[in-house]
């Protein structure tokens, strides 16, 4: 609706109406989008007390809400520094690798693979421990199903494997320092101390993983050089292979007896002493702003529903008279200077 009347038809009401319309007929239409724009200003204004009021009780209580009455969840952390596997066993496998060069140096890099920079190892083992695999068979060894279920639906009838998974992954996060080459681990929980535990799990876990993949991989490489030796008559390449051979045993049982095999522990899991969230003073001003413009929101749609009504009844009531539509004295609803009076009387040309 047109809070300023110039919709269109003028018509002129009694005493100072007539001067406010003819004042409204030489507005622009910069002029007349700002007092559209004061008028609803006004508006606003005028209900401060309701809005001020509704906004900061909605958000101090929502705040005092989430503050006191909801469940506090508790982050653990841990640091660790990805290491290659080649390189935590390049120390145990020094002298072998001196006695092989050549063609057996060469061989020797291909079954174990280049070496991996800490970014790759970090998003690797970020996808391990995000996999649906690795969180089923965590949940499985450690019995963690009952405390993940009991704190997210206590009361849910069916639980699957699936949604078990779904909920202990949105608790864990992973973030990599690209400076440092550190990778942080976080497990949220209720409990400080399960988040503590958990988050230690997850760590075993990973580390045995990795682990028996490499002693996995050590095993299959030396099947099949011993395969090769068997097949080979040539003197030399079979020192060459069981060369080779050796080396992959060893790097096998080196995998399984390293205490830190695949990643360094910079800092074990540890639990700072406040909450992580829910953040009483975010929420609370959230909830605040939403309030706030919800309130406004409904006085200007309140006034716009009105003020159609209004409209729609004077021109019901110029239906039903059409003899009065040109000497019709009642002023309409959005005629006269009670929009904005100040802004409409410096409008007017000096005399």
């Amino acid at each position: 609706m047109d809070p300023s009347g110039s919709n269109g038809h003028s018509t002129p009401s009694a005493g100072g109406n007539v001067s406010a319309a003819g004042t409204h007929a030489h507005l622009t239409e910069a002029q007349h989008a700002t007092l559209q724009l004061l008028y609803y200003v006004d508006l606003l204004r005028s209900r401060w007390l309701l809005i001020a009021s509704l906004t900061i009780g909605i958000g101090l209580s929502y705040g005092l809400h989430t503050k006191f009455l909801t469940v506090k969840w508790y982050r653990a952390q841990a640091i660790v520094t990805p290491v290659a596997p080649e390189a935590g066993l390049s120390m145990g496998t020094g002298g072998a690798g001196d006695m092989v060069d050549g063609l057996g140096g060469g061989i020797a890099s291909i079954l174990e693979g280049g070496g991996a920079d800490t970014v790759t190892l970090a998003e690797r083992y970020t996808a391990i421990m995000n996999s649906y695999a690795f969180t089923t068979d965590l949940v499985n060894k450690y019995h963690l199903e009952h405390n993940i279920i009991g704190v997210h639906s206590p009361n849910a009838p069916t639980v699957t494997k699936w949604s078990v998974h779904t909920m202990i992954a949105d608790r864990f996060n992973t973030d990599y320092d690209f400076k440092s080459g550190n990778l942080t681990l976080y497990f949220m929980d209720p409990s400080p101390a399960e988040a503590q535990r958990v988050l230690g799990f997850y760590l075993d876990s990973l580390r045995d993983k990795l682990r028996n993949e490499e002693v996995e991989a050590g095993a299959s490489a030396a099947a099949s050089l011993e395969e090769e030796v068997r097949k080979t008559s040539d003197a030399l390449l079979q020192t060459q292979l069981y060369e080779l051979m050796a080396r992959q045993i060893q790097r096998e049982k080196l995998a399984q007896v390293q205490s830190d095999f695949a990643f360094k522990v910079v800092e074990p899991p540890v639990v700072p002493d406040n909450y992580f969230a829910p953040k009483a003073r975010h929420n609370a001003t959230l909830a605040a702003s939403i309030t706030f413009a919800l309130v406004c929101i409904w006085i200007l749609v309140s006034d716009f529903i009105r003020r159609a009504k209004a409209q729609f009844a004077a021109l019901n009531q110029t239906t039903d008279r059409p003899e009065s539509t040109t000497d019709d004295p009642s002023p309409r609803p959005d005629d006269g200077e009670d929009i904005h009076p100040r802004f409409v009387r410096n409008l007017r040309p000096k005399a």
